[in-house]
């Protein structure tokens, strides 16, 4: 375990009963008789399999004395970075190549340490405070996994997902597309909106189209043709869908307008009411 942390020649001190030795090798430990062991602390750069390591090193770039580059990043200045980083991840993952979705994976990180990091200077939370909340959120948002408690089907986790992301805003109606990003991409933000519709069984009628897509490529060429036909009319087809998704977004903040004066949440409508819901509220 610790050659994973610590340079095969970095020493380590075995406590044993009757003596101390050192062992220069973290690998050659075969004495069996150990009862403690001291390692010398590495230096707080020379430690590079380390996450705190990274914050370190942003700290010292950010500091007086480092890179005027990062002295003089914002929240803001590092916006269109993070997008680059989060797509360049995304291309490394469809790659298959394991080594660039790894560098990648760096990239991100990098762009979370700055702005953690930048936090930290303004007062406002730190890394610590990143990884505690994520923490208590995973917890809380897996009692099927932390809390013994037991879920029969997918649908059923989903919906305890939003459940929980409810009881999380304190009885406030948080919308359920309102974690949406509305800078998301047209049909990324359609993609996302309509999965989370489907955690509450909301599933709105689609176009009467004699569609059986059961081939990727056809979809893709499909998806293409429409494209390509906003264009031949004049149109522009982001804006269209984006338009689409506004649309879609205001009809379920009416059925969420609707269970609200039902007193009941989303999750408890079973899909037949759910439909006769969507119908109502048009």
């Amino acid at each position: 375990m610790l050659r994973g942390r610590y340079p095969a020649s970095h020493p380590i001190t075995l406590i044993e009963p009757d003596r101390a030795s050192t062992i220069a090798d973290a690998e050659q430990d075969g004495t069996g008789a150990a009862r403690f062991v001291v390692v010398a602390p590495l230096d707080p750069l020379a430690d590079l399999a380390s996450v705190p390591t990274v914050m370190r090193i942003v700290e010292r770039l950010r500091a007086p004395d480092g890179c005027p580059w990062d002295r003089e990043q914002t929240h803001a200045s590092l916006r269109p970075h993070l997008l680059e980083e989060a797509y360049e991840t995304l291309a490394a993952l469809d790659s298959g190549d394991p080594a660039r979705l790894r560098d990648e994976l760096g990239d991100l990180l990098l762009q979370i340490a700055l702005h953690a990091q930048l936090a930290r200077e303004e007062g406002t939370f730190d890394t610590n405070e990143v990884a505690r909340r994520l923490n208590e959120k995973l917890i809380r948002r897996h009692p099927h996994v932390f809390a013994g408690t037991t879920v029969a089907s997918g649908g059923e986790l989903l919906a305890q997902w939003e459940r929980i992301k409810r009881e999380e805003q304190n009885g406030d109606a948080r919308s359920l597309l309102g974690g949406v990003p509305r800078e998301l991409p047209a049909l990324f933000a359609a993609e996302r909106m309509l999965e989370r519709a489907a955690r509450v069984k909301l599933e709105p009628p689609r176009l009467d189209l004699p569609l059986d897509i059961d081939d990727q490529e056809f979809l893709g060429e499909l998806l293409f043709d429409v494209v390509a036909a906003a264009r031949e009319a004049g149109f522009d087809a982001e804006t269209a869908l984006r338009d689409a998704n506004e649309r879609f977004a205001a009809h379920v903040g009416r059925v969420e307008a609707r269970a609200a004066a039902d007193g009941r949440a989303l999750e408890s409508y079973a899909a037949p009411e759910m439909r006769r819901i969507w119908d109502e509220t048009a």
